[in-house]
């Protein structure tokens, strides 16, 4: 009977990993409609080995090991934004760079290069040196932890500070298998900066099904949004949503984005 138990359990590990979805690139195309500002946008990644999902089709691990490329384009009434990057993860180290263009009332580079060392799968410490133009050059670091529940739920935390302790903050976020093909993420970051004081952004979302789910944020600010998505097929996704400021309700903002993720 224990050897059937066994053998019971393994095919239906193997079953649920079989099952979990993957994907190489993971794009999107998204449209906000604010007051006297509209933003269109537009991102694409690129893994060079499959990513695999929690089950949502947009959930996938707290940290990232997948060595990967990506880009990056907004623009608004205002100015646009370009950005291309990548990481590269080799053995227990990961290498990135990013370079970006802002050009607003001035055209502003950014250059990010970053190094980042594993002590086991599930704590990541990285450094990040920012070089702006025309600006002060800082270096941020990140610890990132991922503490796992059991073979599905988690519990992750990024802890990041600038090199002068000026700027600090906390990202904290629950993922869990409600079972019957349910799931919820709850996820919050405080933030606390020297010159501009503390803010905190909080976030959820309840997933019917790996497909469909409804979510919802608000923050400090009494910034609020709240809608949802829906996936048609595994690689087609709809978001759509509506923003909004509790104490100002005259500031309106509409947004859709769309994904596409092979």
């Amino acid at each position: 009977m224990k050897k059937l138990a066994v053998i019971i359990s393994s095919i239906l590990l193997s079953s649920a990993a079989t099952a979990a979805d993957s994907y190489n690139s993971i794009s999107h195309v998204g449209y906000k409609d604010t007051d006297n500002n509209d933003t269109i946008s537009v991102d694409s990644t690129y893994y060079f080995s499959p990513k695999a999902t929690l089950g949502p089709y947009d959930q996938f691990d707290y940290i990232n090991k997948q060595s990967n490329v990506y880009g990056a384009y907004s623009d608004d009434d205002f100015g646009d934004v370009a950005t291309i990057g990548g990481e590269y993860f080799v053995q227990d180290f990961v290498l990135g760079a990013e370079y970006s263009n802002l050009d607003y009332a001035s055209s502003t580079d950014v250059i990010k290069l970053s190094a980042g060392y594993f002590f086991n799968p599930n704590l990541l410490l990285k450094a990040t040196f920012e070089d702006v133009e025309d600006g002060e050059n800082r270096v941020l670091f990140d610890l990132a932890y991922n503490h796992q529940l059991n073979s599905t739920d988690y519990v992750g935390f990024t802890v990041t500070s600038d090199d002068e302790f000026d700027y600090r903050a906390v990202n904290a976020k629950y993922f869990m298998d409600l079972q019957q093909g349910n799931y919820l993420t709850v996820e919050g970051t405080i933030s606390d900066t020297d010159n501009s004081g503390s803010s905190w952004e909080l976030g959820s979302n309840y997933y019917f099904s790996k497909a469909t789910s409804a979510f919802v944020t608000f923050d400090k600010n009494d910034d609020y949004s709240f809608g949802a998505q829906h996936f048609f097929n595994k690689n087609v996704g709809l978001k759509a949503g509506y923003a909004n400021n509790w104490d100002d309700s005259d500031y309106d903002a509409y947004f859709a984005n769309v994904s596409l993720q092979f």
